[in-house]
């Protein structure tokens, strides 16, 4: 059956917008952020999966890259809380969200010293030097005198039980039980 082709007009690859023409995935700034820019770290404002038809940005700090390359829609990145999105902008990192709360902007930078005097330079602390040793309970070669010295040879032994049905099958719980279901079928 010969059906009529589709007549509806596919829009152009090129969007007209109040400055000239771009190119899909160009804003107005000219661009999203390059592979360069978006580092593990930096505060972005992505776009959620969900939200493209809305264009709503959420903002957040980059936790893993997961697009190799630039992309022309942005490069995918995964939020320190988790979130999957693709990066529109670059934030400054002294700026909070409106919907971000300054309680949470301060839980995920840490413990920062804001004063030069102390050495840090604003940079998170360290965590103490350790080594393996620091892992590993301290051991006593002389057991306590009020637990009982054991025998090497009662550590791995298992109670022995016999056959209630005939008296005569002896072994460990597991061994009789299935013994004594061969007496009953």
């Amino acid at each position: 059956m010969n059906r009529p082709r589709n007549r509806q007009s596919r829009p152009s690859r090129l969007q007209h917008s109040n400055n000239g023409l771009t190119r899909p995935g160009q804003g107005r700034h000219g661009g999203v952020p390059t592979i360069q820019q978006v580092i593990p770290g930096a505060s972005v404002s992505i776009i959620l999966k969900e939200d493209q038809p809305t264009g709503q940005e959420t903002p957040g700090v980059v936790k893993d890259l997961l697009t190799k390359g630039n992309h022309p829609r942005g490069i995918k990145v995964r939020l320190r809380d988790g979130q999957v999105g693709r990066v529109q902008r670059m934030i400054l990192s002294d700026t909070i969200a409106p919907n971000q709360s300054s309680a949470n902007h301060i839980a995920e930078l840490g413990d920062i010293s804001t004063s030069p005097r102390e050495g840090t330079s604003g940079f998170p602390s360290l965590p103490p030097q350790r080594s393996l040793a620091d892992f590993i309970p301290n051991v006593d070669n002389d057991p306590p005198s009020d637990e009982p010295t054991h025998n090497p040879d009662t550590l791995f032994s298992s109670a022995s039980i016999k056959c209630p049905i005939c008296n005569h099958f002896e072994g460990d719980e597991a061994a009789v039980s299935h013994h004594i279901e061969c007496h009953l079928t």
